[in-house]
Formats: C-alpha cells, sequence, structure tokens
C-alpha cells in the first residue's frame, strides 16, 4: 500500500473511532482511579513480599 492510502485509512478509522466514543462519567472516573489504586498497590506489596522472600533467605545481594 503507499502511505497516502495508509494514512488515509487511519484517519477514516480514527473517525469512526470518536464518533462511536463518548466521556466518561465522574463516577466511571472515580471507579477506574479505584481499581488502578488497588492494582499499583497490589503489584507494591507483591514486590514487598518477594524482595522480603529473597533478602531473608539469603538469595539478595
Amino acid at each position: 500500500m503507499k502511505v497516502m492510502e495508509l494514512v488515509g485509512k487511519f484517519f477514516m478509522d480514527s473517525k469512526r473511532i470518536f464518533r462511536v466514543s463518548r466521556k466518561p462519567s465522574k463516577e466511571e472516573y472515580k471507579r477506574m482511579a479505584l481499581i488502578i489504586g488497588i492494582g499499583i498497590i497490589v503489584i507494591g506489596i507483591i514486590g514487598f513480599v518477594i524482595q522480603l522472600i529473597f533478602t531473608l533467605s539469603g538469595l539478595g545481594a
């Protein structure tokens, strides 16, 4: 495909996505922030536990 065809297809697909999409409500923003925050905390706890295991077992540096 030519570059111009690819660019044109990209813009047509983008226009279709913008037509279908909508702005999330305030409640959806709050729910997303809560879920993301919980995910960050869980990943941090998992990392801390792994570090603790390696430190206590003598395998860590």
